[in-house]
């Protein structure tokens, strides 16, 4: 199974992009040297701006200051194309945000790196656009 991650970059409070859900979404250091977390923006009630927003990210923000000196971050955003015939469900994409926390392994997403409890064997991923991770994913 192919499926291919376009990554694109959120510029400014204004960007359409904020409200997109069905998606995956990476926060990374500024000058783009680090993914320092990886999540998804699951359903219609989910978007990456309320991801970015929620309560459960406060002690990521106040830690990334604190631990690492970081005080600001660019957000992306990861389009899936799941190939003709695929479908992109809430499950799939927990799986894919699973496989790119096990091998880029973000300084944020301390309990993605510890277990993954579900694969899809044979499942390649590719990403492209502003990516700064591997370009190709494969599920053993």
């Amino acid at each position: 199974m192919g499926i291919h991650i376009h990554w694109i970059i959120i510029h400014g409070e204004e960007d359409s992009k904020w409200s997109w859900s069905g998606v995956l979404y990476a926060y990374v250091a500024p000058r783009g040297k680090e993914i320092l977390y990886l999540g998804k923006a699951d359903g219609t009630s989910s978007t990456v701006y309320r991801r970015w927003n929620a309560d459960d990210k406060a002690g990521l923000w106040r830690d990334l200051e604190r631990e690492r000196g970081i005080y600001e971050h660019t957000v992306l955003v990861g389009e899936v194309d799941v190939g003709p015939g695929g479908r992109l469900t809430r499950q799939m994409l927990a799986d894919l945000e699973s496989l790119l926390i096990k091998w880029e392994r973000p300084w944020g997403n301390i309990q993605g790196r510890k277990v993954r409890s579900f694969s899809r064997p044979g499942m390649e991923v590719r990403c492209n656009g502003t990516w700064l991770g591997h370009r190709r994913y494969l599920d053993a």
